[in-house]
């Protein structure tokens, strides 16, 4: 004797069309399913082209560069400062470029903190300038 419990199991089994209203037989997923599956294939391609490029941010060379001395323009006002250029890491030709200096007024209760050169187990590379909180 087959209950209805038994008929509603064989159509959930066998993928009737009438419970799965975007699925077609067996071998068909519903059509929101290859959607969500782009979504997930992009997204995975997004992360890692992210994750990659993080690994890759810093650029070793093995001398610095040469520094170019260049005139600074005159200073705006008495309450600014001059900032030194920092040196920008081009993954394309692997070489740093110098960056202009500028003048800025400084951030409250911060210090500008100038850019440096740091030896590491590839060769050196540069940390950019910033600005730190005075500690009192």
């Amino acid at each position: 004797m087959i209950t209805n419990k038994t008929k509603d199991f064989e159509a959930v089994v066998t993928g009737s069309p009438d419970l799965f209203p975007g699925m077609h037989g067996n071998a068909e997923y519903p059509k929101f399913n290859s959607s969500l599956r782009k979504i997930i294939y992009i997204t995975g391609f997004i992360g890692a082209g992210i994750w990659l490029n993080a690994c890759t941010s810093t650029g070793y060379v093995a001398s610095e560069p040469t520094y170019v001395e260049y005139g600074r323009p005159p200073q705006p006002s008495e309450s600014h400062i001059w900032i030194n250029g920092d040196w920008a890491y081009n993954h394309r030709s692997h070489m740093y470029t110098q960056q202009n200096g500028y003048w800025e007024k400084p951030k409250a209760r911060r210090t500008h903190v100038p850019g440096y050169w740091k030896s590491g187990p590839n060769g050196k590379y540069w940390v950019s300038g910033r600005y730190e909180r005075i500690r009192y």
